[in-house]
């Protein structure tokens, strides 16, 4: 599974993000639109994520992640798989 529900009953949901390495968590219904597909996911708008050492921009569609030019990491400007969320990030 590409996605992970962070919350029973809640719309709090998240993917590992092979670029930063970190959990990225969205709410969706809510700040954002998600198709509900778990192996294929597609968000909009952008996830944004930072902190004091990195930034990773992306959009996440058809179970692909595409990094934006704006983040700190290697895999800026490249588009691939998202991996599987294996529960232990």
């Amino acid at each position: 599974m590409k996605i992970r529900d962070m919350e029973k009953g809640a719309n709090r949901r998240a993917f590992f993000c092979p670029g930063c390495g970190f959990a990225h968590w969205f709410i969706a219904p809510g700040s954002w639109e998600w198709n509900g597909d778990y192996e294929k996911p597609t968000i909009t708008p952008s996830i944004l994520a930072w902190g004091d050492s990195f930034r990773c921009h992306s959009f996440v569609t058809d179970g692909k992640i595409r990094f934006l030019d704006d983040c700190s990491h290697e895999l800026k400007g490249q588009t691939i798989e998202l991996p599987d969320f294996s529960g232990s990030e």
